[in-house]
């Protein structure tokens, strides 16, 4: 049985961003790490860890039910 994660709303809002990146097609999500990075100032372990836990927890309509 899986439990249950709860996200921050920093990390919705990163969850977020890596929907839209996905929705773009712009890139194959396993190369999607230095692009989180970027845009919310993460180092590597960091982006590479909300990469992780955004595909182990994908949904297409939100994530509004994760908050904490």
């Amino acid at each position: 049985m899986e439990s249950k994660i709860t996200i921050t709303e920093s990390e919705k809002e990163m969850f977020d961003y890596l929907n839209s990146l996905r929705e773009s097609g712009a890139i194959n999500m396993f190369g999607a790490r230095p692009y989180l990075a970027e845009q919310f100032a993460l180092d590597k372990r960091k982006s590479s860890d909300i990469l992780q836990k955004w595909m182990k927890n994908f949904n297409e309509n939100g994530y509004e039910h994760l908050l904490a």
